[in-house]
């Protein structure tokens, strides 16, 4: 594990142990995790932290608990940009080949699962790096034409809100569901 990410620990919910991460293997940065299903719900974070094949984060596990609760079967995160950091202000400097390739596997599992609809859960984004990666993304759902839902207001600054917000819990319920405009 990198120095740059949280050494706390998370189980995965029992059954809900990814079937897929890409990269494989632990690297410092991480372009996607999830199990597969038929119904999956898919979110777009800020960027990841510590989860990988064989431990969780805050994050995922709240992902995971969202998706159970609105009856999917399948889970993915995704990310504005790859790059592993708890905190973003550690972050490096923006890489834009690690950028493509982060856009380029978005776009492989959107075409490839037929996704129309994604959770926006990036929250506020400070680094140019996570901005960029947003913008990009937020194009590539216009030209597939894929809408993007998020849970409570957004935040002072317009973003869809983080799946682990400070204060007071997220709640991801249907009646809590709405739509991004971009």
């Amino acid at each position: 594990m990198n120095d740059k990410v949280t050494k706390c620990k998370f189980l995965y919910p029992k059954g809900q142990e990814p079937d897929f991460c890409n990269p494989l293997i632990y690297e410092p940065y991480r372009f996607a995790i999830g199990k597969k299903g038929k119904n999956m719900l898919f979110t777009v974070c800020m960027n990841p932290s510590a989860a990988s094949d064989d431990i969780s984060d805050k994050t995922v596990n709240r992902v995971i608990n969202a998706s159970i609760q609105l009856g999917y079967d399948g889970w993915i995160v995704l990310n504005t940009y790859p790059e592993r950091a708890t905190n973003s202000a550690n972050m490096d400097e923006y890489n834009k080949c690690l950028a493509e390739k982060n856009l380029a596997v978005i776009r492989e599992y959107i075409i490839e699962n037929e996704i129309k609809e994604v959770w926006g859960a990036w929250g506020n984004l400070s680094r140019k790096a996570l901005k960029e990666g947003r913008n990009s993304i937020l194009a590539l759902f216009k030209e597939l034409d894929v809408k993007v839902f998020h849970f409570a207001e957004p935040t002072k600054n317009g973003e869809p809100r983080h799946p682990t917000p400070r204060g007071k819990q997220l709640e991801t319920t249907s009646e809590n569901k709405r739509y991004y405009e971009f």
